[in-house]
């Protein structure tokens, strides 16, 4: 039967499927550590932009080739995440009027508060797939992050969704916690490849174009 071909849309599925649970057991045990968690995010972004585009070869291979050539600024900007997190956590607890803290903040400082970390949310979505596909410093990386969360702002609240909607499912129906183990990362990574995708495209195809330009106006004044 057609629908058994090794080409057909659902062996192709099927096929997908398998290289995301691969790759979300491979980030499961290299986020173990936690330190290393950022250069193994990066690492899961490398391959699922490439299987997005469909120029994916050897899932594994191609994770740990990421893994290492950005090791030192994924862990650097990891480290950044993790301590804003854990500020965020705390100044959240305070502000509520938390037990044995001496006020309670207005309303309006933790709603501020919120925002700031949902903010911060949104930059860290697009930080580590920009740092799998583009050379840049650490806080030159943060910053184009920042600037595409606000200019691509409809597919960054996709991203959000994409990215609690399977904790959330899990959180409220603990039947399905092995679905958390086999896609929990990669899944949600791989529709947020699809969302981040053409945005790096665009980026890209202006640069392209930027540097015909240049490469004009140097044969004109040669």
């Amino acid at each position: 039967m057609r629908i058994f071909n090794a080409d057909s849309p659902l062996m192709e599925g099927l096929s997908k499927i398998t290289d995301l649970v691969i790759l979300n057991l491979v980030v499961l045990v290299c986020c173990l550590p936690v330190i290393t968690a950022g250069a193994a995010l990066t690492g899961m972004h490398y391959v699922l932009l490439k299987m997005v585009r469909n120029e994916e070869g050897y899932i594994v291979r191609s994770y740990f080739k990421s893994f290492k050539q950005n090791f030192l600024q994924a862990t650097g900007m990891w480290m950044i995440f993790l301590a804003v997190g854990i500020l965020f956590l705390l100044d959240l607890r305070l502000s509520g009027g938390a037990a044995g803290t001496a006020i309670k903040l207005p309303v309006v400082f933790r709603y501020l508060l919120i925002a700031g970390g949902i903010y911060i949310f949104m930059i860290y979505l697009y930080a580590f797939p920009l740092l799998s596909r583009y050379t840049n410093t650490v806080l030159g990386t943060l910053r184009n992050a920042a600037v595409l969360t606000v200019a691509s702002f409809p597919r960054t609240i996709a991203m959000i969704v994409a990215t609690i909607a399977m904790p959330l499912i899990v959180w409220l129906f603990k039947p399905v916690l092995p679905l958390l183990v086999l896609l929990g990362i990669s899944g949600p990574g791989y529709i947020c490849a699809l969302l981040y995708s053409p945005v790096f495209e665009k980026i890209e195809a202006n640069a392209k174009g930027q540097d015909k330009q240049g490469d004009q106006a140097e044969a004109e004044e040669d």
